[in-house]
């Protein structure tokens, strides 16, 4: 089984994946080679509003294909709801990921 550490650290990426997708997504749309920083805000806040239903929904079946037998249905329900319920601390993260990739371009 996954211990809890492990496993929020494959949330976080999974979520940071997803972003991003929409991020180069929009870059791609708009012909942009990166957003301002207060754009990035908007754009991560929006995320978490707009998308969390499919969000979640890419979480969990991005884990039950990686874990397969060893995938922890009420672990993921658990560390989810805490993600959503204070998404600021998620949210932060995303976006000074994606700010810091910006400014290493």
């Amino acid at each position: 089984m996954t211990d809890n550490k492990t496993l929020t650290t494959l949330v976080r990426d999974i979520t940071y994946h997803y972003i991003k997708h929409f991020y180069d997504k929009k870059l791609k749309e708009e012909n942009l080679v990166k957003i301002p920083d207060e754009k990035v805000i908007e754009f991560v806040n929006a995320m978490y509003v707009e998308k969390r239903k499919d969000l979640e929904n890419y979480i969990k079946n991005t884990l039950k294909e990686n874990l397969g037998e060893n995938y922890p249905k009420l672990q993921v329900n658990m560390l989810l709801l805490e993600m959503f319920q204070d998404p600021d601390f998620a949210k932060n993260r995303v976006i000074n990921e994606i700010i810091n990739y910006q400014n290493n371009l």
